[in-house]
């Protein structure tokens, strides 16, 4: 019988006998025969792959045994692998690609297979990032995670292991990472993982072996696996991830803008009312949106009574919807509107009718909704047919909501099992909702979308870091899922300024201004909610200013938060970066999950603690213990040089927060605090085509752009080349003397300097806002200060 096998095997072009080598630079991998396994190498070993089994549909488990064939194939080898099952062989297919190693696995034949599991070698002592966006944790060391888009609510936030955008990608502090590239639903244990059966979710998990010290175990509910290797620092692993999923998409520089909505709107007057407030206020607005419930309701039923699906504004809270669409335009504001794939059945005890064909629905584990079939095409093109229509009135902005909220593990579809569509599902509703969007407005609409998964960044402009807590603890779990959605969401990402859930007359003062404080340095400033930050002019005056600053905050920072959006859609970075993503060596930045880089050069540290209920009601500063990696930083608040490699306690008023500068660097920052031009800022300016700011470090050292600064003790040199005609730098220093363009300059008064093309003055900071020595240039040319 072997002889015969070795017979069919000749004739095949295989042989039998010892691996193939596979030895060169870079990743490369090394087989064993027997029994078969993997070993992936960048000059040292990096994992491997061991065990490798299958589960029938009877229950019965088998495993991959031994090489019986192995054949040259373009970049790479294939082996035939023996199984434990009379019958069944696996082929499995390892090619080098541009990014990396590609292993791919069947079994012939594939019938019956329900399961395939692959365990590949670690380390307890090994730190991972990755999985998505989670809310439970940052650094996936001894976790096991759930492949499978399941949403999680406020009140489960963070007690329930679960994830509304999954990643089956990870990458190691040991220099390599891991894309499991499949949409079946499945589990990852990482090694030492701790028991988690992720709230009972059913049907039952794919099996896992809970405290496993040298195992990553990966298990699907398929019947091949294929898996990508990568190695490098986790920048380079990163880009090779998405370069195998593809980019993001970059947004217009509004999705940076100011969003508002409100839990509810009994009535187009309370839109009136929200932008005549934020504008008569001074406070940017761009786009406000309408949540659930804004569609029409059924014949007869009471206002407020939508029925989801229809996709028509109801005429009893909206008269006259497009007249409102239409004045909020004259007013420079967006209108936008809340969606879900469904349709209720009933709403306020009536049936909700619709024209979809028969065929279009999908039978989730929810019976009070009709599921849209979207890998039906008649079903999809009737609703991207009645999303169009709400779109040529003018509505430029989605709020993407549900997609992971209901079970189709169970469900058939018209293209397949429910196991393999339910982590697509998010990614087919983001897809017809954008689709529809671009084909109405071109590039010019936002999107906020709550669900995800691998291949999300690159349909979507903009990401929700769904429902929290109106709590400290709600914050402190939307900053850590704000740092995982890089991945299946995206990196222009925010979340509710307050929260969303009410636990009773929230928002405090206290946290709704930390909130908005978090939002400053995050891409996405987003206020509105169930609670008192619905209407945030009902907060007392200081509270509401402390607001309005964090506001004016975010769009300073503007120009070096798209910059990084920029970058983003070229290689994938992330814009808000875990601090072992930037410092994967530093133990003390895996366990850093309250704070992050934004882009390379700015680390912030938002007010997440307990204490700062309590501290903000009676007036007293809140300590934030900070880590700051090794080198100078600046604290803009204070102006203070601190140096890292360590972590130092920053005392913080309601004012301020840690956020830091890196001592060597400039950024683009448009700042209007003080406003130093005759034709001031304008409210809603994020960006202008005649003026440009940075932030320059009294230490730079570099080329940022169109800056080239050279420091050299008490002396900075800046060149500015290309620049706009109105040209604004801030050095967070006291400066002595300025010569611009070889020409010395006295001081000036702010309000002298106002009137002045060129010249320069000191801005002392006032609470909340970055100090130190303004300089206005007309368009290019060179500065030199000389520091106090």
């Amino acid at each position: 019988m072997r002889h015969l096998l070795t017979l069919l095997l000749i004739a095949a072009g295989l042989t039998a006998g010892a691996p193939i080598a596979t030895a060169g630079s870079g990743l490369s991998w090394q087989a064993t025969t027997s029994p078969f396994s993997l070993d992936f190498r960048d000059g040292r070993t990096l994992t491997g792959q061991r065990e490798t089994f299958y589960r029938l549909t009877d229950g019965t488990q088998h495993s991959l045994t031994n090489v019986v064939a192995q054949k040259r194939v373009p970049h790479g080898v294939r082996y035939v692998v023996a199984t434990t099952e009379t019958g069944r062989t696996a082929q499995i297919v390892v090619t080098r690609t541009g990014r990396g190693l590609r292993v791919g696995w069947t079994l012939e034949p594939a019938t019956g297979v329900a399961q395939v599991s692959a365990n590949l070698t670690g380390s307890m002592d090994e730190h991972f990032l990755g999985g998505g966006a989670h809310t439970m944790f940052v650094d996936l060391q001894r976790r096991v995670l759930l492949n499978k888009a399941v949403f999680v609510g406020a009140s489960t936030f963070g007690k329930c292991n679960k994830n509304g955008a999954p990643s089956t990608f990870f990458l190691s502090s040991n220099g390599y990472g891991v894309y499991a590239d499949t949409k079946a639903i499945g589990r990852t244990a990482f090694p030492g993982a701790l028991a988690d059966d992720h709230c009972a979710d059913k049907p039952a998990p794919c099996p896992v072996t809970f405290g496993v010290p040298d195992r990553i175990q990966l298990c699907f509910k398929t019947s091949r696996l294929d898996y990508e290797v990568y190695a490098g620092t986790p920048e380079q692993v990163n880009r090779a991830y998405f370069q195998r999923v593809g980019t993001p998409a970059l947004p217009p520089a509004r999705q940076f803008a100011l969003t508002k909505w409100r839990d509810k709107y009994n009535h187009s007057d309370e839109v009136v009312e929200d932008v005549t407030q934020f504008q008569a206020r001074g406070v940017p607005l761009d786009t406000l949106w309408v949540d659930n419930p804004w569609e029409q309701g059924p014949e007869g039923a009471r206002p407020t009574y939508a029925c989801i699906g229809a996709l028509k504004f109801d005429k009893t809270m909206y008269p006259n919807a497009q007249g409102t669409i239409d004045w909020m335009r004259s007013r420079g504001v967006n209108m936008g509107v809340w969606v879900a794939p469904f349709l209720n059945k009933t709403s306020d005890g009536r049936t909700c009718p619709h024209d979809y064909p028969e065929g279009s629905f999908a039978q989730s584990d929810r019976t009070n909704v009709w599921d849209l079939d979207l890998t039906n095409p008649v079903a999809r093109a009737h609703y991207e047919a009645r999303l169009e229509a709400v779109f040529r009135m003018g509505v430029t902005f989605v709020k993407g909501d549900r997609g992971e909220e209901h079970n189709f593990e169970e469900t058939t579809f018209a293209d397949g099992p429910g196991t393999l569509i339910h982590n697509r599902y998010p990614l087919l509703y983001a897809e017809s909702v954008v689709k529809t969007l671009r084909k109405v407005h071109g590039d010019d609409y936002t999107t906020l979308f709550r669900a995800g998964g691998d291949g999300m960044p690159g349909i979507l402009h903009g990401f929700w870091q769904a429902d929290a807590d109106m709590s400290f603890d709600g914050l402190r779990l939307t900053t850590r899922r704000g740092l995982n959605s890089w991945i299946s969401g995206h990196p222009v990402h925010g979340s509710d300024i307050g929260g969303y859930r009410n636990l009773g007359g929230g928002p405090s003062e206290s946290l709704f201004v930390r909130w908005a404080q978090q939002s400053a340095v995050t891409p996405v400033f987003q206020v509105g909610s169930s609670g008192r930050n619905a209407t945030p002019w009902v907060y007392d005056a200081a509270t509401f200013e402390r607001f309005r600053r964090a506001a004016v905050l975010h769009y300073e920072l503007f120009p070096y938060l798209y910059a990084q959006a920029v970058r983003a859609s070229r290689d994938g970075t992330p814009i808000t970066q875990p601090m072992a993503f930037r410092y994967p060596g530093e133990e003390a930045a895996w366990r850093a999950d309250q704070q992050f880089m934004v882009g390379p050069d700015l680390l912030a540290a938002p007010v997440t603690a307990d204490r700062a209920e309590t501290d903000g009601a009676a007036g007293r500063a809140t300590p934030v213990d900070v880590w700051l990696p090794r080198g100078e930083w600046i604290d803009l608040f204070s102006g203070e040089r601190v140096t890292g490699g360590r972590i130092v306690t920053r005392e913080s008023t309601l004012d301020e927060f840690p956020l830091y500068l890196r001592a060597s660097a400039a950024i683009p920052f448009h700042f209007r605090t003080p406003d130093v031009w005759a034709n001031p800022w304008g409210v809603n300016d994020l960006d202008r085509t005649d003026r440009a700011g940075w932030l320059v470090s009294p230490s730079a050292q570099g080329r940022f752009g169109k800056l080239q600064v050279d420091s050299f003790g008490k002396h900075l040199l800046v060149t500015l080349r290309g620049a706009p005609a109105e040209s604004q730098l801030m050095v967070p220093a006291d400066v002595r003397r300025v010569v611009i363009d070889g020409q010395p300059v006295r001081s000036s008064s702010l309000e002298e300097l106002r009137g002045r093309t060129t010249g320069w003055a000191a801005a002392s900071s006032t609470p909340g806002t970055v100090g130190g020595t303004v300089l206005k240039l007309h368009g290019s040319g060179t500065v030199l200060l000389t520091l106090r």
